[in-house]
């Protein structure tokens, strides 16, 4: 009798952070499903580093790898290309976990068949909420919340779902050839819930990732500039409302005058840059500096 193929595909883009690929990997084989995962890599390294970790790794786990252009949408995109599971997610090569996550995944859609989408936690490893805001109670994903419920490396989808809405929007997302930096799981997640997808979001369903905030440098207010353009990009695109992005921006702008007042300046100039990219992205009017 033939093995059954594998229930969860993990697609990975990575560029020149083998360590860190090494990491997640090394999750993946101490997780309880590690036998019912694929992990997908796109390694865009030109030396091919990532998938060197992969061939010396001698792991049990089943992998496949492909490389693309540059943007993490595209690497995704070529990596779904592979992906073999009825089950796929999409984590960051920087984050990694903890051994019950991913057959709580596979459990909670096998559970549920009309279950379109899952969204986790992220924290960081001593516990931290990380890059968002989450909502601390279960509930379902929607257009009001998917701002507190959602990030790239916390979503599993049903591959059908996405083969039925289309691929990453490979304008938008980090390393892409446009100016919107950010937003294209989102954009994503949106066109899932737009075709009717039911979503659901689990708190206690954790990934984990150390909070970008916490090695801010000089750096980081262009990386927030163009995360902001790709943002606001995603209200006018989805036509979310304005309400909603104005309660966003506020708390941004707030964020900007007590950074400053604290004196974490790196902090203050790239929620200010944020702000700046959310409106250009909105308005649709390129800021300088992009």
């Amino acid at each position: 009798m033939a093995e059954p193929g594998p229930a969860l595909s993990l697609v990975v883009t990575t560029i020149g952070r083998p360590r860190d690929l090494a990491r997640l990997l090394e999750s993946v084989e101490r997780s309880t499903a590690a036998d019912r995962v694929q992990l997908v890599v796109c390694d865009q390294s030109a030396d091919r580093s990532c998938v060197r970790v992969l061939e010396g790794s001698g792991t049990a786990v089943a992998w496949a790898a492909t490389t693309s252009g540059r943007g993490a949408s595209r690497g995704r995109n070529a990596g779904l290309e592979l992906a073999t599971a009825p089950l796929v997610g999409f984590p960051d090569d920087n984050c990694w976990f903890p051994p019950e996550t991913l057959a709580r995944v596979v459990d909670a859609f096998a559970a549920d068949p009309g279950l379109a989408g899952l969204s986790g936690q992220q924290r960081t490893v001593d516990g931290r909420p990380s890059m968002l805001r989450w909502l601390p109670t279960p509930a379902p994903v929607t257009r009001a919340n998917f701002m507190r419920t959602s990030i790239m490396s916390t979503m599993f989808f049903r591959t059908p779902v996405l083969a039925r809405v289309g691929p990453f929007d490979e304008g938008m997302g980090v390393g892409s050839a446009g100016w919107y930096g950010a937003g294209e799981e989102s954009d994503l997640l949106l066109r899932v819930l737009a075709d009717g997808g039911r979503v659901r979001y689990d708190p206690d369903l954790v990934v984990l990732q150390e909070e970008t905030r916490d090695d801010a440098d000089p750096a980081f207010a262009a990386k927030m500039l163009r995360y902001g353009a790709g943002n606001g990009h995603l209200w006018r695109l989805h036509r979310l409302p304005r309400r909603q992005l104005a309660w966003y921006s506020a708390r941004k702008a707030a964020g900007v005058v007590v950074r400053g007042a604290r004196g974490q300046r790196q902090l203050a100039r790239a929620d200010l840059a944020y702000l700046r990219g959310t409106w250009a992205g909105w308005t649709d009017r390129r800021p300088a500096g992009l």
